[in-house]
């Protein structure tokens, strides 16, 4: 992921995260909303429930590869903020592919 497509400023999670819609499930958070470029921005956000900077670096990472691999299929001008649960530590690469394809489904 190029780091154009990060959202990386407080302020802007913060206003993404108090006034827009959101998808929910027991693994994710995402909120989102319609974004002023061509291509989509991604904020990734991990409590420190899920573990040590290890373990929080690991879920990013694999939230990231997860994003390389979908964003051609989701919508070009939106902002996402993506919130990891405590609970996406104990699930493998797979699983949580799985879990993150099935809510940004019902963003379709």
């Amino acid at each position: 992921m190029k780091k154009i497509e990060m959202i990386k400023s407080h302020r802007e999670f913060s206003e993404i995260i108090h006034k827009e819609k959101y998808l929910r499930n027991q693994h994710f958070s995402i909120y989102i909303r319609k974004g002023k470029y061509s291509y989509p921005h991604f904020g990734i956000a991990v409590s420190k429930k899920i573990g040590n900077a290890v373990m929080r670096n690991k879920a990013k990472r694999r939230m990231r590869v997860i994003l390389d691999e979908w964003k051609k299929d989701l919508k070009y001008n939106r902002d996402y903020i993506i919130i990891m649960k405590e609970n996406v530590k104990n699930l493998s690469f797979q699983e949580m592919q799985q879990s993150f394809i099935k809510l940004m489904e019902k963003e379709n």
